[in-house]
């Protein structure tokens, strides 16, 4: 090993690694196959499916950035020697909940990737942006537990904050379509930079894992 140092450690929760594929497959089942059948109707050139591509893939990005920060938080909290220790105000049933609601806004999404309405962006957005709820309640609650969702809820508002932007900027110089393919884009690209600082903390020591 390098430098003679131990090898960086995995959270325990890998352990449910097969079963989390298993859920992604689920989730993701009927999108791509509606994807596949409309590339296969209109083309991939087809604005609609462009769309539609940009989407899925989003929901795929943000199941991902969900489930690698679920580790990371759980981990932490709950399964380190010093977990106790850290964080002496912390509630397993509320982050539980808090958890399986955030995914299910995953799910939402997943199953508005081919609608014409404004339901997908709405459930990106709530997705986006309920860690700050998360953030409020831990807060409200006095857990010693805030500061490192605090840290996932920055991240959140972030993605918000940018790919609104691009979305505006884009919709005054081109038009409503390029608009959502950019704010889609935007999304997607900053949710790979979040997953790609959590993978880094993956590797980091134990008392900076998570921090933002």
């Amino acid at each position: 090993m390098p430098n003679g140092g131990e090898a960086p450690r995995v959270s325990d929760l890998h352990k449910s690694a097969f079963w989390i594929y298993g859920v992604t497959a689920m989730v993701m089942r009927e999108p791509l196959a509606g994807l596949i059948r409309h590339i296969a109707a209109a083309g991939v050139g087809d604005v609609q499916v462009r769309l539609e591509t940009l989407r899925v893939a989003v929901v795929l990005a943000l199941m991902s950035r969900l489930f690698l920060a679920s580790g990371l938080y759980f981990d932490e909290v709950y399964l380190r020697l010093d977990s106790a220790a850290r964080f002496p105000r912390r509630s397993y049933p509320v982050d539980f909940i808090s958890g399986l609601l955030h995914f299910l806004l995953a799910v939402g999404a997943s199953t508005a990737v081919s609608t014409v309405t404004s339901a997908f962006p709405a459930i990106v957005l709530a997705f986006l942006l309920y860690e700050c709820l998360w953030y409020l309640v831990s807060k409200l609650l006095r857990y010693t537990t805030a500061a490192l969702i605090g840290g996932f809820a920055a991240a959140g508002l972030r993605n918000v904050a940018v790919s609104a932007g691009f979305w505006a900027a884009v919709r005054v110089g081109v038009g409503p379509q390029a608009a959502d393919e950019a704010g889609f884009a935007a999304v997607l690209g900053l949710t790979f930079c979040d997953i790609a600082r959590l993978l880094r903390a993956y590797s980091r020591p134990p008392a900076s894992a998570a921090a933002k």
